[in-house]
C-alpha cells in the first residue's frame, strides 16, 4: 500500500497539473492574440505568419506559467485528498506530511529540471525567431514613432561588442562610440569615436582614437581620415537592438560578462540575469514546499481559502523575485544575493510553515 500511495498521489498531481498548464497557456495566448489582433489586420500578417509568432511565443509562456500550473496542481491535488479524508486514512498507514511532501518534492523538482532545460534549448531560439517575426510584420509603426535611443550594447560576431551613447534615428549617426575588439576573451583593441555615420550600407568613422593591447603594452594613434566598418547591424535594426539577456544562452551570457568586465564596463545587470537562469526555475520546488501544507488539512470550502492564501503568497513571492532582480540591476546588492532573494525568503518561510502545519 505504502508504495501505491507516491503513485496515487502523482497521478492526481500530474493530471491537474497538465490541464491548468494547457488552460492558462491558452488564455495568455488568448489575450495576447486580441492585444495584437488590430496591428495584425492593419499589417495584413499572413495567417500563417501569426500562427508561427504564436508557436514560437508558446515555449516562452511554458516557463513563465509552470510556477502557477504547479501551485494550482499542489493545492487541489493535496486540497481534494484532504476534502475526502483521504489525508486522514494515509495518516493511519503512516503517511505522514513529510512523505507527501517528498513525494511532490520529487516533481517540483523534475518540474524546475525541465524548465531550465526547455528555457535553455528552446526559448532563446524560439524568441530570436519571434523578435524576427516583429521586426519584419509588426515594428515599421514603432521605428517611425521612436527616433532616438541611448545606452546600446551590440554583440557584433564574432569579436566586437559596439557601445553607442546615443543614436539619432532621423540622422543615422550614432554618437560616443566604443568598439571594442577581443581574442580569446582578451581586449586586443579600442576604438573611441565622437560619432559614427551610417552611409551607403556601411558605417563611417572620421575622427576619434584607436588603441591596441598587446600583452603589457598599449599603442594608441589618431584616426583622421575615413574608416568603413561593414558591421551586420543596420540603423533600423539598431534601434531593436538592444542586448536582451532572455536571447542569450548561459555560455553566451558568460562570455558576454567576461567581455564587459574586461573593458571596465558594469556587469550587474548581466550577472544578475545569468543567476536568475538558475534560482527562477527552482521557482516551482519552493511552490511546492509553501502550497501542500496550506491545502493538507483543509476541509470543504476551507481549500478554496487555502488556494487564496497560496495565491497571495504565490504573488508576493514573484514580487520579491521582481524586487530583487531590480535591486541587482541596479549594483544595490551583490548579483547572486539578489537573484536568490526571492528563494531564500520563500525557502525559509515554506519550512517554517512545513514545521508548524498540523501532521
Amino acid at each position: 500500500m505504502l508504495r501505491i500511495l507516491p503513485r496515487y498521489i502523482r497521478s492526481r498531481f500530474i493530471g491537474i497539473f497538465l490541464y491548468c498548464l494547457l488552460s492558462v497557456i491558452i488564455i495568455f495566448t488568448v489575450v495576447d492574440l486580441v492585444e495584437n489582433l488590430d496591428q495584425f489586420l492593419d499589417r495584413d500578417v499572413p495567417t500563417r505568419i501569426v500562427f508561427l509568432y504564436y508557436l514560437y511565443y508558446t515555449p516562452y509562456n511554458i516557463v513563465l506559467t509552470l510556477p502557477v500550473a504547479t501551485l494550482l496542481a499542489s493545492v487541489f491535488s493535496i486540497g481534494t485528498l484532504a476534502r475526502h479524508n483521504e489525508t486522514i486514512a494515509m495518516k493511519a498507514l503512516g503517511y505522514s506530511l513529510y512523505r507527501v511532501i517528498r513525494t511532490l518534492l520529487g516533481m517540483g523538482l523534475l518540474i524546475s529540471l525541465f524548465s531550465f532545460m526547455l528555457a535553455e534549448g528552446v526559448v532563446i531560439k524560439a524568441n530570436r525567431r519571434k523578435e524576427d517575426i516583429q521586426d519584419t510584420y509588426l515594428r515599421n509603426r514603432m521605428s517611425r514613432e521612436y527616433t532616438r535611443i541611448r545606452n546600446i550594447e551590440i554583440q557584433e560576431p564574432p569579436d566586437r561588442i559596439i557601445t553607442i551613447k546615443y543614436f539619432d534615428a532621423k540622422r543615422n549617426i550614432a554618437y560616443g562610440v566604443e568598439i571594442k575588439r577581443y581574442r580569446n576573451n582578451r581586449l586586443i583593441s579600442r576604438i573611441d569615436a565622437p560619432s559614427m555615420r551610417w552611409d551607403k550600407g556601411e558605417w563611417v568613422v572620421s575622427k576619434g582614437y584607436r588603441r591596441e593591447f598587446k600583452d603589457e603594452n598599449e599603442k594608441a594613434s589618431i584616426i583622421d581620415s575615413e574608416e568603413r566598418f561593414d558591421f551586420h547591424i543596420t540603423p533600423k535594426e539598431l534601434m531593436q537592438a538592444q542586448l536582451k539577456p532572455d536571447e542569450m544562452t548561459v555560455g553566451e551570457l558568460v562570455d558576454f560578462i567576461k567581455k564587459v568586465k574586461i573593458s571596465g564596463g558594469e556587469v550587474h545587470k548581466w550577472k544578475t540575469d545569468l543567476y536568475l537562469r538558475f534560482s527562477y526555475p527552482l521557482t516551482n520546488l519552493i511552490i511546492v514546499l509553501f502550497s501542500v501544507p496550506l491545502a493538507y488539512n483543509r476541509r470543504r470550502n476551507s481549500v478554496a481559502m487555502g488556494f487564496g492564501i497560496a495565491l497571495t503568497v504565490c504573488f508576493f513571492y514573484f514580487g520579491l523575485v521582481k524586487m530583487g532582480q531590480t535591486i541587482g540591476h541596479k549594483g544595490g546588492m551583490d548579483p547572486m544575493c539578489a537573484a536568490w532573494l526571492g528563494n531564500g525568503i520563500m525557502g525559509i518561510g515554506g519550512v517554517i510553515n512545513l514545521i508548524k502545519t498540523r501532521k
